[in-house]
């Protein structure tokens, strides 16, 4: 069973479910990326990503720019390649991940954190 809040140190892998929600302590001056997708065969992943910094970040859903990473994305069920990338200089910032699916239908949300450099 995975920890309730899992924490992941520059790099690592964590899933959580509704509910939970995992921290990445980022790498200062490094390029950095986080990636995440939806586990679920049956159901909506929604998820919440605060703490991300404002500049320096490119971030895609599902190959689409968006404006920020700091954001509420939704990813549609068993579609591992429908992904939230962020990728940049996460410049040393806590960047926390909270899977706000509703617990009645229930998604989960895997994450790969990798400092590049």
């Amino acid at each position: 069973m995975a920890s309730p809040n899992p924490v992941i140190n520059q790099n690592g892998t964590a899933s959580i479910t509704s509910g939970q929600n995992c921290i990445w302590n980022t790498a200062n001056g490094s390029s950095s990326t986080i990636t995440v997708s939806n586990a679920s065969r049956a159901n909506n992943l929604v998820i919440a990503i605060t703490g991300a910094p404002a500049t320096g970040i490119i971030a895609s859903l599902n190959g689409q720019l968006q404006q920020t990473l700091d954001n509420i994305f939704t990813l549609p069920p068993n579609s591992p390649s429908f992904t939230v990338i962020g990728t940049g200089n996460f410049t040393g910032s806590q960047v926390t991940i909270t899977n706000i699916t509703n617990i009645q239908n229930d998604a989960t949300a895997a994450i790969q954190c990798v400092t590049n450099s």
